[in-house]
């Protein structure tokens, strides 16, 4: 049964429920007190620039806004992850940070960034090490 929706952010949207009057009606209620998913990847989007923002510019993501949305907040948070790590090196903490930031602008396909999410670390491996190597850094 389609129902219109208005979301706490205003806006209004059609959607398709399912099953017995009940379950719409609680589907229903708790639809109305969400954002409406432009909202949602807009925040989400905001969320990620934001915690990227601190660690220097990146390049904008290629691919669709659900695509870019999504791959922004897996960058975000693999780079924060390994920002916080750095620390562990000292007095070569910086340079680590801007050749993990430089790996990561090497890679600009969100569709890379969502299909790599499990194992960026051992993908950004040899973009990492060659930023590491033209900071002239030996391991």
């Amino acid at each position: 049964m389609k129902t219109t929706i208005k979301h706490v952010c205003g806006h209004v949207s059609t959607v398709q429920l399912y099953g017995s009057a009940r379950d719409r009606a609680g589907k229903e209620k708790w639809l109305s007190g969400q954002p409406c998913l432009e909202c949602k990847r807009n925040g989400q989007l905001a969320a990620a620039q934001a915690a990227v923002g601190g660690l220097g510019s990146l390049p904008e993501l290629e691919g669709s806004e659900k695509q870019k949305a999504w791959a922004l907040d897996i960058r975000a948070t693999w780079l924060r992850r390994m920002a916080e790590n750095a620390a562990r090196y000292g007095d070569k903490a910086e340079m680590v940070r801007e050749a993990l930031i430089e790996a990561a602008a090497s890679r600009l396909s969100a569709a890379w960034w969502i299909d790599n999410r499990h194992n960026l670390n051992a993908a950004l491996a040899p973009a990492y090490e060659e930023a590491l190597r033209r900071r002239g850094a030996t391991e």
